[in-house]
């Protein structure tokens, strides 16, 4: 698979610390564009991420990030934010950068965090304040990661495939609404996840606990 590249730069996780700090200033006043994401970033972890376990809260730290980054490229007039558009592109552009069991996380903790943007969203600060519209019932989005499960596999293995052939893949990755993790398992673990990042960073850490994760940790 893929290099990780730029996502999910440990550099965030670090800024946490710094919101904690400036909280106290920011109150009551309007914040800059530039610094919508560590707000809610900071915002999600005082509030959700800290009752997680370590890897969880990461992963849904880092998708957080990249859908933050989505939402601030249309720039700081745009008024509403889709979350079922921006969910579809931040998959996209995650693509096969993590291994299969970063998708399984967020199959878990989505109906939470999109309850938080929902909430925190049009909360933020900014001028003008945001909208958050089209949300996703769990079965669009299981449905989002799926595909893009179905994409990252195929991007693997170079398959020439037929459309008609890549939705029968996605049906094969769902059980019902939910997101097959046994087939998932099976179809990702033969092919392996190469951490490509730098060893001592966050990243790296993150990744190698992501991978340690099998199907029945996800059934408790």
């Amino acid at each position: 698979m893929s290099r990780p590249g730029k996502f999910a730069k440990s550099s965030r996780v670090k800024q946490l610390r710094q919101f904690k700090r400036r909280k106290q200033q920011q109150a009551g006043n309007v914040i800059a564009w530039d610094r919508v994401t560590d707000f809610l970033l900071g915002r999600y972890q005082l509030t959700q991420g800290r009752k997680l376990p370590a890897t969880v809260a990461a992963t849904v730290q880092r998708f957080f990030s990249e859908w933050l980054t989505t939402a601030q490229a249309a720039g700081p007039t745009q008024l509403q934010w889709s979350v079922s558009e921006l969910t579809t592109a931040t998959l996209a552009r995650i693509g096969n950068q993590v291994p299969w069991q970063f998708y399984a996380v967020l199959a878990g903790q989505f109906g939470s965090w999109q309850r938080f943007i929902h909430r925190e969203g049009p909360a933020v600060p900014i001028e003008p304040r945001r909208q958050i519209v089209a949300l996703m019932t769990p079965a669009t989005f299981n449905r989002a990661l799926a595909h893009q499960l179905a994409v990252n596999l195929l991007t693997v293995t170079a398959a020439p495939i037929t459309p008609a052939q890549e939705d029968q893949l996605v049906h094969s990755l769902l059980d019902e609404d939910q997101l097959n993790l046994a087939a998932v398992g099976a179809l990702f673990t033969p092919l392996g996840f190469q951490n490509t990042a730098e060893k001592r960073s966050d990243t790296y850490q993150w990744l190698n606990d992501l991978q340690m994760l099998t199907v029945s940790d996800f059934h408790h």
